[in-house]
């Protein structure tokens, strides 16, 4: 039954990378978007759209950060269930849940969050600050 969880997070794995890579994809669309509109002196219709793009890719990597964390979770959780039925896990398996916790994640990890949140300066400061100075 271990092996079937190791399996499914494997699994899961794959598809977490493409969401990191649509996440990275993302905030370039969104930061060349806000690049080019400032460049063009936009109005600020324009900067108001651009920021409205900005947030939601910052709302949607925010969520799939989460979303990411609660994959690695699930599956800890995963093993301590099969634990807790008196089945003898690996030290492997032990050590995961140890590292990743049992409790739902609310939010990506730190790194997540530093990637989003830069990522959002990044598309934003074009449109909001004066970058000729």
């Amino acid at each position: 039954m271990e092996s079937e969880i190791w399996m499914t997070l494997h699994t899961a794995r794959g598809a977490n990378a493409g969401f990191l890579l649509w996440s990275i994809v993302a905030i370039w669309v969104a930061a060349r978007f806000s690049s080019v509109a400032a460049e063009k002196g936009v109005n600020m219709v324009g900067k108001i759209i651009c920021s409205i793009f900005a947030l939601a890719v910052f709302g949607g990597n925010f969520v799939i950060g989460t979303l990411m964390m609660n994959s690695y979770i699930g599956h800890a959780m995963a093993f301590q269930m099969l634990k807790d039925t008196g089945v003898e896990i690996t030290p492997m398996a032990s050590g995961f849940v140890e590292y990743w916790g049992t409790v739902p994640a609310t939010m990506p990890n730190a790194i997540g969050m530093v990637l989003g949140t830069s990522g959002l300066l990044i598309a934003l400061a074009p449109l909001w600050f004066n970058t000729s100075d």
